[in-house]
């Protein structure tokens, strides 16, 4: 992993994670334990875009998917993933998306938690 990816991931995480402290949104199943920013592909548990995502992490009830916008051009299948991690369609609460350019492609950031 890049450092700019590693960055950008932990850049994510704790923005999202000072914006949902407090909310009382969890997730459908379990908890982290995982230090934030820490790559854990078991995150993707839909097939159809397992290989896709670039990496997948968690940050509290925060789940954080990124993928380059070449591998997964469109935003619809992001968040089919989420509602499979979270237990069906419609359980995942609308993502935060962020993009950035790294090495001259298109970098999304895909920040979700479960209802």
């Amino acid at each position: 992993m890049t450092l700019t990816k590693t960055l950008m991931i932990f850049a994510a995480a704790g923005f999202l994670a000072a914006c949902e402290e407090g909310t009382g949104g969890g997730m459908a199943s379990g908890g982290g334990g995982m230090a934030a920013g820490a790559n854990d592909m078991s995150l993707v548990r839909d097939s159809r875009v397992a290989g896709k995502i670039e990496s997948a992490s968690m940050n509290g009830s925060t789940v954080i998917y990124t993928y380059y916008t070449d591998m997964i051009s469109n935003d619809i299948m992001a968040l089919d993933a989420a509602d499979v991690y979270c237990g069906g369609l419609g359980r995942s609460n609308p993502p935060t998306i962020t993009e950035a350019s790294v090495g001259g492609r298109t970098l999304k950031t895909f920040a979700f938690t479960c209802r």
